[in-house]
């Protein structure tokens, strides 16, 4: 992406943005990544990185233990290694073992999980595993960077002899002291170290009652470091076993140096690989801080000109970081930004301080972030294109060096722009047409909007010159827009309005500063009355748009929470009807199997009395027999009628009983009672009757479904029938502890044979309820998942199939 000037990314925050993303790294060669990172104008790239950074921030907020880890940069003790003999140190070598060990961990953990880090998973599989080197190092250092006793054979022999004869050294030494100390020779009662030998601190007068060599003297001269006669040949074989050691440890150290020379090449391709995946990672922790979304890339539309702009309440990346990590609790307001294709050019216009270089710096600093690999603050969904240039004019570029001025600063930008900017550029200019005589520098800048729109170019531009205006109201490919300005406080709102050119509000917010009546007045005056009712008529018609917004946006809200009613409704009607369905569906069954039962006892009795000839006694009491069978009949009949409608108590209704309607089944509850009417709220439906003809019934209670299973064999369960619900509440629960209850409830309930389940996230701000859809979308076992019906708990409920 071509930047014009180079200090564009300075002026917009975006150096603040890479500098707090060099605090994730853990790497230098991460650290160098980033500093080099800059914004791709090739679609792939950017799509790619985007990619990697949505993986990256998903494994981030699932808190996956990824064996990243700040290790050891291998680049200077592998170029050290290139000479033929070289020798790298025992600790160089282990951390590049360790480095060696993390690279293949890594691979592994990404290949492992293939199915959910799809882009990092096929980049990390470039890493070469290295396991004899891996191997080979270990076995002879430790992590430390100790040479282990086991390196090779001959350093284990040369150890063992080594420790053996220091033990013959010490009780030698031992032996001559504990006699020189009973003789009173002794300076001091434990041996030393002279000249890499052991030895004894004689005093002087003593030194010639003891055979051996004096090695050296206290500086007063009144001690002698004495080496016994009897430790002499034991002294010699321990410093030539020393020298046999470490003539072994550079030789088992030059092997080792060799064969990481020879996997070298390999070595720095799975460290440039980790230093990407180290700096991809940094860039997704950041985007995480910022609880930034991955925008859509709009489409190229016809001959590739640039796609549509739509920011959704996206807040600028720079003051949003600022404000979180000093904590100032400083209030943000983000913007929201759309640009339609047909559309090239806006002009937003408003007061001072008002927030228009601010929409300015937010949409630049969004386009470098999102095409550096950044998720970026805004709503999901929000769209931009990918920008093949970014030219950023805002004004105070005096140079001393050129001795140019503020406005010859920016007619060099202006002529850079013309000639560089085309249908794949975004043009920035923050106060179009200051800094030299004000009717010239508008006609210069609306020259070069035109030509720009010409271009296909995407220009937003400030001013507070009214006839970019009126060019902007005129020409077709451009279009008004300002900062919103509240009237009723003479206070700027922040909030970006496209559509209406703003005023300036100079007298309105000179009169609250306390700007003298009178020079407000001749200052008016001298604007002259045009002026005055073009400024008058802005700000009225500003007012309002802002009653009108603040109306619809009431009605909106109305509209949306009755159709939100009328869907409950419709479902709670629709729930009711398949129960009421059910209910009626199983008392016709029972009645069925109740009459076929006593028809059965009617053609027996019928039998009966053909069969056996029956006399006048014996038809009487099988007459008698079926009497009472019509009876029973009649009362489980009606026991089948109680039991599907509600139970009716006693005491006479009160607000908040559950009643139902003599003269029908309807049931609900009552909220009114005024005299002889009342109000029953049934099906979210007000009803008014007359309070006779509720009675007051028992109210139903819906019990959650509880499956029994068994579970034999397994390592947790001893096979007895265990209770287990077919319901999870993670009401409460954060991030990764709700994911790992949910991966282990998940796991029992498809080894038990369950086939569907409920897993209860609540409402809330929707935030556990997506955690959890993201899970179950990367658990291959899961063959569908969706919220539950009202009656089952709505959005607060999500119930997943296997």
């Amino acid at each position: 992406m071509k930047i014009f000037p180079e200090n564009t990314t300075e002026k917009i925050g975006f150096e603040f943005i890479r500098d707090a993303t060099l605090q994730y790294a853990l790497s230098d060669l991460a650290r160098e990544r980033l500093s080099e990172l800059a914004p791709s104008s090739l679609r792939d790239v950017v799509l790619e990185r985007l990619a990697r950074t949505r993986e990256a921030m998903q494994l981030i907020r699932i808190g996956e233990a990824l064996p990243l880890e700040e290790a050891t940069d291998v680049r200077s003790p592998l170029k050290r290694s290139r000479a033929e003999g070289s020798v790298l140190d025992p600790q160089t070598i282990s951390r590049i073992g360790s480095f060696i060990v993390m690279s293949r961990r890594v691979r592994q953990f990404f290949g492992q999980r293939e199915e959910h880090y799809v882009t990092w998973s096929a980049f990390t599989s470039g890493i070469i595993p290295l396991k004899p080197l891996e191997e080979s190092i270990f076995k002879a250092v430790s992590d430390l960077g100790a040479i282990r006793d086991n390196a090779s054979p001959e350093l284990q022999s040369i150890r063992r002899n080594l420790n053996a004869r220091r033990n013959d050294l010490r009780a030698t030494l031992n032996k001559v002291l504990r006699q020189a100390s009973k003789d009173g020779y002794l300076s001091e009662n434990e041996p030393t170290i002279r000249g890499g030998r052991m030895v004894l601190a004689i005093r002087a007068e003593h030194k010639r009652k003891i055979s051996g060599f004096v090695h050296d003297a206290s500086a007063t001269g009144q001690t002698v470091y004495l080496e016994p006669v009897e430790a002499l040949h034991i002294n010699n074989d321990i410093r030539q076993l020393e020298n046999e050691e470490q003539r072994e440890i550079e030789r088992i150290l030059r092997v080792l140096t060799t064969q990481i020379r020879e996997d070298a090449p390999h070595i720095l391709r799975n460290a440039e690989i980790l230093g990407e995946l180290d700096a991809g990672m940094a860039v997704a922790r950041l985007s995480v801080e910022l609880d930034g979304e991955i925008p859509v890339l709009s489409e190229p539309g016809r001959g590739q000109a640039l796609g549509e702009i739509d920011l959704v309440r996206a807040y600028n990346p720079h003051l949003l970081l600022k404000a979180k990590r000093e904590g100032s609790g400083e209030k943000i307001v983000p913007l929201d930004f759309a640009l339609e294709r047909e559309e090239r050019c806006v002009v937003i216009t408003g007061p001072n301080a008002g927030g228009k270089s601010v929409s300015l710096k937010t949409l630049g600093l969004h386009a470098l972030m999102v095409q550096s690999g950044y998720a970026v603050p805004s709503r999901e969904g929000s769209k931009i294109p990918v920008f093949g240039a970014l030219f950023v004019d805002m004004g105070d570029e005096q140079s001393i060096d050129n001795d140019l001025s503020t406005f010859s600063s920016r007619l060099e930008w202006m002529r850079g722009a013309a000639i560089r900017a085309n249908d794949q550029s975004l043009v920035l200019i923050d106060e179009a047409g200051t800094g030299t005589d004000p009717e010239e520098g508008v006609a210069l800048y609306q020259s070069l909007l035109e030509s720009l729109i010409d271009s296909k170019t995407i220009t937003v531009v400030t001013t507070h010159h009214g006839n970019l205006k009126v060019f902007a109201h005129n020409h077709p490919a451009a279009v008004n827009a300002s900062m919103e300005f509240d009237q009723a406080t003479l206070s700027p709102t922040y909030r970006f309005k496209k559509g209406l050119p703003g005023s300036s509000y100079a007298f309105e917010i000179g009169k609250r500063m306390g700007v003298p009546d009178a020079i407000l007045g001749r200052a008016r005056e001298l604007l002259g009355d045009t002026r005055n009712r073009l400024e008058f008529l802005i700000a009225e018609l500003e007012r309002t748009a802002q009653d009108s917004e603040r109306i619809t946006a009431e009605a909106e809200e109305k509209l949306r929470r009755a159709q939100q009613l009328l869907n409950e409704y419709q479902q709670k009607s629709e729930t009711l009807t398949r129960e009421r369905d059910k209910i009626r569906e199983k008392a016709l069954i029972e009645a069925r199997d109740i009459m076929q039962s006593a028809n059965k006892r009617v053609e027996e009795a019928v039998r009966r009395i053909a069969e056996e000839k029956a006399g006048k006694s014996e038809v009487k009491q099988i007459r008698k027999e079926l009497e009472l069978e019509k009876g029973k009949l009649a009362e489980d009949l009606e026991e089948i009628r109680e039991a599907h409608q509600p139970k009716t108590l006693g005491t006479p209704p009160k607000i908040g009983d559950t009643v139902k309607m003599v003269d029908g089944s309807t049931t609900g509850e009552l909220v009114e009672h005024n005299g002889n009417f009342a109000v029953v709220l049934t099906d979210g439906l007000r009803l008014r009757t007359k309070y006779k003809n509720l009675v007051k019934v028992e109210a139903t209670v819906k019990k959650r479904d509880r499956i029994q299973i068994s579970v034999v064999g397994s390592g947790d369960d001893d096979g007895v029938v265990r209770t287990m619900s077919n319901s999870l509440d993670l009401r409460g629960k954060r991030g990764e502890e709700a994911i790992n209850e949910l991966t282990y409830y998940l796991d029992k309930a498809m080894s038990s044979g369950l086939g569907q389940v409920d897993i209860i996230h609540g409402k809330g701000d929707g935030i556990l309820r997506k955690l959890v859809h993201n899970y179950l979308r990367e658990r291959r076992e899961v063959v569908a998942f969706d919220l539950a019906p009202w009656e089952q708990g709505g959005p607060g409920c999500t119930i997943v199939r296997f």
